[in-house]
C-alpha cells in the first residue's frame, strides 16, 4: 500500500513564471530580420526595375514627342532655258552615186575611194568609138545640108531676078523655089540638133565630179564594160556600200548633217535656229557647234518622235559620215514651269507625290503631274505653287503615313527602338496622340467587363460564399465510398 504526501498549502503570492530562455528571443529577432530583408528584396526586385522601366518610356516619350527636324526647299520656276542631250546619227551633207551615161570600156581611171575631188574634176574617162562615129556622121550630114541649103538659096535669088527683071518666069516657079529652100533649111537643122545630140551622149565620155567631195565608194576597174544605168559588169569590195551599178559614189563632207530624233515630250522645245552642242564618243574632247537648222514639223506616228536636222562644220574632215554622235539641244519652257529636286519625290505604286509642309510644322501629301526629267530635278506641271516648302528626304514615316497621323508624326513619332514589353504601351498612346478626334473619357464609376469578372471572383473566394456553396466530395471520399461491384460482374 503506497501513501501519498501532500504538501501543505502556504498563504502567499503565486510565484512568476520563469524568464524565456535567451536561445528564443535571438531566433525569433533573427527571423524577424530575414523578414525584413526579404521584403527588401522583393521591393528592390519589383519595384525598383518597373520604377526605372517606367523612367526609360517617360523619357523615350519625351524624345519622340519633340518634333523631327527636317531639310525644306521653297518651291521656285525652273530657269528659262534647259538642255537635253539625245543620240543622233552624223551623215554627209550630199551623197549621190555616179553612173554612166554611155556603154563603153573605161579607158581611163583618175580617182579611188578617198580621193578629194572639186566641182568638174574628171573622174574616169569611157572609150566609146560607136558614139565617135556617130558623131562624126552627123557632122558630115550636117556640111551636106548646109550645101543642099546654099545651092537652094542661090536658086532662089535667080528666080527672084528673073521675076523682076522681064518677067520671065512665072510666080509660081518662084514659089516652088521658095518651098525648096524652107526644105533645105529644115533638113538643116534636124542634122544640126542631131550632132548636138550625139556631142552630149560624147560628153558623157568623161565622168565628172558634180560637186566637191570625197569618193566614198568605187565599183568598177580599169578595162571594165559599162553601160546604161545599172549595167555595170560586177561589183567590187570598195564598192560594196554604192548602190549596184553605179560607178562611183559621191559624198560631201563638208558641212555635215546630224539627224536627232526628239521625244514628243521634248518636242515643243525645239525651234530652228537653236544653238546645239555635238560630240562624239570615239573622238573624246572633241566638240562640234551647230544650229538646229529645221525640223520635220510632225511626229512618226510610230515613234512618237520628231526629226530634227543640225548643221555643223567639218573644214578640215576630221569627222566622218555614219558616226554615233550625242547632240545637246537647248530646249525652251514655259515661264510657269516649276522646278522640284529629285530627292523630294515620294515614290509609291501610284502617282508621285511630295510632302508639302503647312502652318503648324504639318505635312500634306501632294499628288503631282511631272513634266522633264533632268536627272537631278524634275519639272512640275501641277501639284504645287510658288512659294511653298518642301520636305527633302522625306523620312519613311511620313512616307507610309497619310492624313491626319501623317500630320500628327512631327510631333509624335511611333517608338520602334525599346524593349518590346513596353513598344506597344508607347505605340497606343502616340497614335492616340496623333488622332485628330477627341476620345470620350470613361466614368469611373461604370462597370466595365475586367471589373465585372475581378468582382464575380472576390465574391466566389468570400467565406459568406464558401458558406453557402454546397459541400462537394473530394475524390478520395468518392473512392472509399464506393459501393461494392455485383458479383459476376468486371472490376
Amino acid at each position: 500500500m503506497s501513501t501519498t504526501l501532500e504538501r501543505p498549502a502556504t498563504a502567499g503570492p503565486a510565484p512568476e513564471p520563469p524568464p524565456p530562455a535567451p536561445m528564443k528571443s535571438s531566433r525569433i529577432r533573427w527571423i524577424l530580420m530575414g523578414l525584413v530583408v526579404v521584403l527588401v528584396l522583393a521591393l528592390a526586385k519589383g519595384i525598383l526595375p518597373r520604377r526605372a522601366r517606367t523612367k526609360a518610356v517617360a523619357t523615350v516619350v519625351a524624345q519622340n514627342n519633340r518634333a523631327p527636324a527636317v531639310s525644306v526647299i521653297t518651291i521656285d520656276t525652273a530657269p528659262g532655258a534647259s538642255t537635253v542631250i539625245l543620240p543622233g546619227s552624223v551623215t554627209a551633207y550630199a551623197t549621190t552615186p555616179i553612173y554612166a551615161r554611155v556603154p563603153g570600156y573605161i579607158g581611163a581611171l583618175r580617182v579611188d575611194i578617198g580621193s578629194r575631188v572639186r566641182r568638174g574634176e574628171l573622174l574616169a574617162r569611157i572609150d566609146a568609138p560607136e558614139l565617135d562615129h556617130q558623131v562624126q556622121q552627123a557632122r558630115a550630114v550636117v556640111t551636106q545640108d548646109s550645101a543642099s541649103l546654099v545651092l537652094a538659096a542661090v536658086e532662089l535669088r535667080r528666080w527672084r531676078l528673073m521675076l523682076t527683071a522681064d518677067s520671065a518666069v512665072t510666080l509660081e516657079e518662084v514659089d516652088i523655089h521658095q518651098a525648096t529652100y524652107n526644105v533645105a533649111l529644115a533638113t538643116l537643122n534636124a542634122a544640126i540638133a542631131a550632132l548636138r545630140q550625139l556631142l552630149s551622149m560624147q560628153s558623157y565620155e568623161r565622168v565628172i565630179a558634180p560637186f566637191d567631195g570625197v569618193i566614198t565608194a568605187r565599183n568598177i576597174d580599169l578595162g571594165a564594160l559599162v553601160g546604161t544605168a545599172g549595167s555595170v559588169n560586177g561589183t567590187l569590195l570598195s564598192g560594196q556600200s554604192a548602190p549596184l551599178g553605179s560607178l562611183f559614189e559621191l559624198a560631201r563632207v563638208d558641212p555635215l548633217r546630224v539627224y536627232v530624233t526628239v521625244p514628243e515630250d521634248n518636242a515643243n522645245g525645239i525651234a530652228v535656229g537653236k544653238p546645239a552642242v555635238v560630240t562624239m564618243p570615239s573622238l573624246p574632247g572633241d566638240t562640234l557647234r551647230g544650229h538646229v537648222v529645221r525640223t520635220s514639223n510632225s511626229l512618226d506616228p510610230a515613234a512618237r518622235t520628231l526629226l530634227a536636222e543640225v548643221d555643223v562644220p567639218n573644214r578640215k574632215g576630221t569627222y566622218f559620215p555614219g558616226t554615233y554622235a550625242e547632240v545637246q539641244l537647248q530646249l525652251s519652257r514655259p515661264s510657269s514651269t516649276l522646278r522640284l529636286p529629285a530627292t523630294a519625290l515620294v515614290i509609291t505604286a501610284g502617282p508621285p507625290q511630295a510632302v508639302v509642309l503647312g502652318a503648324k510644322s504639318t505635312v500634306q501629301f501632294r499628288t503631282l503631274t511631272l513634266g522633264r526629267d533632268h536627272g537631278s530635278w524634275v519639272e512640275v506641271t501641277d501639284g504645287l505653287v510658288r512659294g511653298e516648302k518642301v520636305v527633302l528626304n522625306p523620312p519613311d514615316l511620313l512616307k507610309n503615313a497619310t492624313g491626319a497621323i501623317a500630320r500628327s508624326l512631327l510631333r509624335h513619332r511611333i517608338v520602334t527602338s525599346v524593349r518590346p514589353a513596353f513598344v506597344r504601351r508607347t505605340t497606343a498612346v502616340t497614335t492616340r496622340a496623333a488622332s485628330t478626334t477627341p476620345r470620350r473619357r470613361r466614368d469611373p464609376s461604370t462597370p466595365t467587363p475586367g471589373r465585372r469578372r475581378r468582382a464575380r471572383r472576390r465574391r466566389a473566394r468570400s467565406p459568406r460564399a464558401m458558406r453557402r456553396a454546397p459541400l462537394r466530395p473530394t475524390a478520395s471520399a468518392r473512392r472509399r465510398h464506393r459501393p461494392p461491384p455485383a458479383r459476376g460482374a468486371r472490376p
